[in-house]
């Protein structure tokens, strides 16, 4: 015959209690109450007293409490009483999915995703109320073992970001990731074309089906995304005016969408150079004949609830891949004898904003604008060459403060 269960509490002769089928760092108890009846507890971060469930036997006492903590989990932290005992994975997967979701297009919230992946993965156990500068400085140094310098700096912003909200909810005093400093980056090497083969590959990408998004990469400074986004209702070729209104993007796991465009500083009218507009007026005789040669198997497309009719898109009206124009361009400086390593889409925006400095000696201001930054200080990070304007600026400024220049002969 089995043992009848005892209760929870047992006293002995010297008046001591013991506190029977008590579980290790908070995890809650299992024991028998005395009225045929089996309880389990479990703790929920922020509240001061443990919930409990019950059960006729030992193991459904146990189920029932898996049960609830399983519900527990799904829930959002805010739905769970959050506090600084809340943890760095409920805080990062909530901010992920409230928060950072409404702020960026999808292609940069699955970036997101995968940083949260990995900030949980290294510090999701931790409680967001003793998350440390001690302890970031050394997870940031762990990242730097296996990931590039940047990775780790977009890693550590994503983590600034969660425990900004960490502030904004009074959860902690103040954020502890601002106080250690990045990992030092250095400065990107893409290349910036000249002048000359600049020329030479637009002519060369010419008779491309691309090649007008080629013109509008390296002549205009478009991203890639912009210019596979344009529609034909967006441009008026008589005046030489294209307006940006959304962008081509590639979101992991679903592939090519229209989407908004990374930044609103792009958003509005542009006006196009003579060679752009006489290739896009090439780019319309040739996709009416695709249309024709697809029939009834072109791909229609809406966007925000509107039919547009893409200007770039494949034979049979499908969206059009990054990799297709970089593909493109790889020929094309092949045929202009140009040299392909690490030429890519965004060489072009590259070639365009060290040209109109460099050459042109154009106003970051006047350039930021022409190729749509937000911020002029986004498009000084561009120039790959300052040209004359150093030996021109030096001219001006003797001529101003020399004596030996200024000075009467």
């Amino acid at each position: 015959m089995p043992r009848r269960p005892v209760g929870k509490r047992a006293s002995a002769a010297d008046g001591t209690v013991t506190v029977r089928g008590k579980a290790a760092n908070g995890e809650g108890s299992v024991y028998f109450a005395g009225d045929d009846r089996w309880r389990a507890t479990y703790w929920v971060p922020g509240e001061k007293r443990p919930r409990r469930v019950s059960a006729s036997t030992r193991e459904m006492a146990i189920a029932r409490r898996n049960d609830k903590l399983a519900e527990l989990a799904l829930l959002p932290p805010s739905r769970r009483s959050m506090s600084r005992s809340t943890t760095v994975a409920e805080l990062a997967q909530w901010w992920l999915e409230n928060v950072q979701r409404h702020q960026v297009r999808a292609s940069t919230w699955t970036k997101a995703e995968d940083r949260v992946r990995r900030i949980i993965a290294t510090l999701g156990d931790v409680e967001v109320g003793k998350l440390g500068i001690e302890q970031i400085v050394a997870w940031q140094s762990r990242l730097l073992e296996h990931l590039a310098p940047k990775t780790v700096a977009h890693h550590r912003q994503t983590l600034a970001q969660i425990m900004d909200q960490a502030l904004e909810l009074g959860l902690v005093p103040g954020n502890p990731v601002r106080r250690v400093k990045p990992p030092r980056v250095p400065r990107p090497s893409g290349r910036a074309l000249s002048l000359e083969d600049t020329r030479a590959l637009v002519a060369a990408a010419s008779d491309d089906r691309y090649g007008a998004v080629v013109a509008l990469l390296f002549l205009q400074g478009w991203r890639v995304s912009e210019a596979l986004g344009l529609a034909w209702h967006d441009l008026d070729l008589d005046a030489g005016v294209a307006s940006v209104r959304r962008a081509c993007i590639y979101v992991d796991g679903h592939g090519a969408q229209l989407g908004p465009t990374k930044t609103a500083g792009v958003l509005g009218d542009h006006q196009l150079l003579p060679t752009v507009v006489a290739l896009l007026r090439r780019r319309r005789t040739a996709q009416a004949a695709d249309r024709l040669a697809a029939g009834d198997g072109w791909q229609q497309h809406t966007y925000e609830g509107r039919h547009i009719d893409l200007v770039f898109t494949t034979p049979t009206g499908r969206l059009v891949l990054r990799q297709a124009i970089t593909k493109t361009i790889t020929t094309a400086a092949q045929v202009a004898g140009i040299e392909p390593t690490k030429l890519g889409t965004h060489t072009g925006r590259r070639s365009v904003v060290t040209a109109l400095y460099a050459d042109a000696g154009e106003s970051i201001e006047e350039i930021a604008r022409f190729v749509g930054h937000a911020s002029p200080a986004t498009t000084a990070g561009y120039v790959r060459s300052l040209g004359t304007r150093p030996v021109a600026f030096a001219q001006r400024a003797a001529l101003l403060l020399d004596p030996a220049v200024t000075s009467d002969p």
